[in-house]
């Protein structure tokens, strides 16, 4: 279960979806008898929200992926250190995080279902125009040896921690602080933040 003071929980679904798509690079979770066991997968979700991946059939953990089993998803979207430095009165040090687990139901994929899984990702994620681009007749090649699934979501919970706690002076200077870095997960913090502000949080 993902702790989150209810200031953190985030239930906007298409806001959750585009995180999800943003960050497709999951943590995927099995326990078995008590251990657990982690792979890292890219994971894609299809019309209906169900998340679609692989791993190798080389991987123990494919053994724990069986028809009907549960698995839980972690995506970790844009993340960042807060200064306590950046607060008008005395604070202390934090990270602002966004995070979505999704705890699901699996299901086995073979023939052609694992066959369509490998052309949506391979759309996903290559470029049919670059060389060496896999053709259908290469992917299917692949099959024997990757463990196909799709994840149907049971329960889906998001937190967005993004400062929503503080008042909207210190949000704002979080904000331009932040404007002083460039890369990608201060900036998409920002952004979120911004959202948060715009929506009234720190009013």
């Amino acid at each position: 279960m993902l702790y989150s003071p209810a200031r953190f929980i985030e239930t906007d679904t298409a806001l959750i979806r585009e995180l999800i798509a943003a960050h497709p690079f999951a943590t995927l979770m099995s326990v078995v008898e008590g251990q657990p066991l982690v792979s890292h997968v890219p994971l894609v979700a299809d019309e209906r929200g169900w998340l679609l991946g692989h791993v190798a059939m080389a991987n123990p953990h494919s053994a724990a992926l069986n028809e009907g089993a549960e698995a839980l998803a972690i995506f970790q979207g844009p993340h960042c250190y807060v200064s306590p430095s950046w607060y008008a009165e005395a604070s202390v040090p934090t990270w602002n995080y966004t995070a979505v687990h999704v705890r699901a139901r699996l299901h086995v994929l073979q023939g052609d279902a694992a066959q369509a899984l490998l052309d949506r990702l391979t759309q996903a994620f290559d470029d049919p125009a670059q060389p060496g681009h896999m053709t259908a007749a290469q992917r299917a090649r692949l099959l024997p040896a990757i463990h196909c699934f799709a994840l149907e979501p049971l329960e889906t919970s998001a937190k967005f921690k993004l400062s929503q706690n503080k008042s909207r002076e210190d949000q704002q200077s979080i904000l331009a602080n932040l404007g002083q870095f460039e890369d990608d997960n201060s900036q998409g913090v920002a952004s979120l933040m911004l959202r948060n502000l715009a929506a009234g949080f720190g009013d």
